[in-house]
């Protein structure tokens, strides 16, 4: 009875506020994975992401960036979704050895809690085109320095509004526009370009713990320590394409289709690598909707392409194919070698790949030369001089059956009798001139 007391006791000052009562659980923090190119797939995953989190009331979205950085639309699409949704947004460039360069710059930022881990680094965010500028309606060719200075000063003004908007170091974003600043983490969180350097995700949320940010829906108080981690990889389609977005994949991709288009024309019937070929082509297509292409670059490619064909069918003692080679190399530079540094494929590869092309032709164009070598095997020089079997008695006419047809077989020479082995030396219409294999 006592005991029954008691527990009603505690109930009661519970319900009152004397006795407190058990801390509720911190909403869920979801955690986002980028690693590699900021391209329209990885903005779509965010975007997405960050809208997931919204819906489901999550206490924090977690951006785990390592990123060499970019596009700038996709850029700029993940960072309004940031600075336009009402859960706050943690940015942090992990692990040990990661950076946030160029677009990451920008998505750090734009975050309301940026942290790195110790081994990262920050910055180069200098805006690199590839191939020509654009031009407006009045511009020469030769005003391609003023257009390069408004896309700097349209993304240093921009950074700096971000870097405003979040209370950050607007001067130092600036200057890692147009001066390709880079720093390390330690130095990012001494002059306020992020909150603070951590070691691990726990270490993270328990330093985000209680800080006050401001969201889209006001001024939110983050509760994270202890949080329940929710990890939403990207799907696989969605894998796929950020990978064909890789310049080194669409360079791959190109030698694919080139040399299974290539192959499957000089060997009709082949089939298997014009599959491959056409599979890589259409895969190809995708990763030049999305990376800045240089047309001069693709034309040139495809005169080499095109030179090579030409040497395959009318050998020219490697001349067309030497032609071709220049041509594949400076090609691919243009497309895949210049630009910004994140969407470069390494001169070593390009290198890599234009002799592995130049092989490729010199083996085909050496199959050419000794097809043409090659005595002929049809009609009359097929018949003559082959060996076959007697059908019948030969004297001096009879039967014989070479090259899935029958043959009158005559002989000037002694009988030969039906089994023996006969060699064809003439030929008349559909009769056969024969001698027996033994005679010269």
């Amino acid at each position: 009875m006592r005991l029954l007391v008691l527990a009603l006791g505690v109930v009661m000052l519970s319900a009152i506020g004397v006795v407190p009562r058990a801390a509720a659980a911190p909403p869920p923090v979801h955690v986002l994975t980028v690693n590699g190119m900021i391209e329209p797939a990885v903005a779509q995953y965010i975007v997405r992401g960050i809208a997931r989190a919204e819906e489901e009331g999550a206490g924090a979205v977690v951006i785990r960036l390592d990123t060499p950085g970019g596009l700038y639309e996709p850029m700029r699409q993940i960072v309004q979704a940031m600075l336009n949704t009402s859960v706050p947004v943690i940015v942090y460039v992990s692990p040990n050895g990661a950076r946030a360069a160029s677009a990451g710059a920008f998505i750090t930022l734009a975050a309301n809690v940026a942290a790195m881990a110790p081994a990262t680094n920050i910055g180069s965010a200098h805006p690199v085109l590839a191939g020509p500028l654009p031009t407006s309606e009045g511009e020469s060719k030769g005003s391609e320095s003023t257009m390069m200075k408004k896309v700097v000063n349209d993304s240093a003004e921009y950074i700096k509004t971000i870097a405003d908007k979040r209370g950050r170091n607007a001067k130092w974003a600036e200057r890692a526009v147009r001066q390709s600043d880079n720093i390390s983490a330690a130095e990012a969180a001494r002059i306020h370009v992020i909150d603070f350097v951590v070691e691990d995700m726990p270490d993270l949320l328990a330093k985000a713990d209680g800080m006050r940010v401001r969201t889209a829906s006001g001024v939110v108080t983050l509760a994270t320590k202890g949080a329940r981690l929710e990890y939403l990889p990207m799907t696989w389609y969605k894998m796929v394409l950020h990978y064909l977005a890789d310049p080194l994949i669409a360079f791959f991709l190109m030698l694919v289709a080139i040399y299974g288009i290539i192959f499957e024309i000089n060997t009709p019937g082949a089939t298997l690598p014009g599959v491959i070929g056409g599979i890589a082509i259409i895969l190809l297509l995708y990763s030049f909707s999305v990376l800045p292409v240089s047309a001069s670059g693709l034309l040139l490619i495809l005169l080499a392409i095109g030179l090579f064909i030409v040497d395959i069918k009318v050998p020219s003692h490697g001349v067309l194919t030497s032609g071709g080679v220049i041509a594949f190399f400076l090609g691919s530079f243009m497309v895949f070698g210049s630009g910004e540094p994140s969407m470069r494929v390494p001169i070593a590869v390009l290198a890599a790949g234009t002799l592995a092309t130049a092989g490729f032709f010199a083996f085909l164009v050496g199959m050419a030369v000794r097809a043409l070598k090659r005595p002929i095997v049809t009609g009359r020089e097929a018949v003559i001089g082959k060996v076959v079997v007697a059908r019948s008695d030969i004297a001096p006419t009879g039967k014989i059956f070479a090259l899935g047809a029958w043959w009158t077989a005559e002989t000037d020479q002694e009988p030969i009798k039906k089994g023996e082995r006969v060699r064809i030396v003439g030929i008349d219409g559909l009769t056969v001139k024969v001698v027996k294999e033994d005679s010269h």
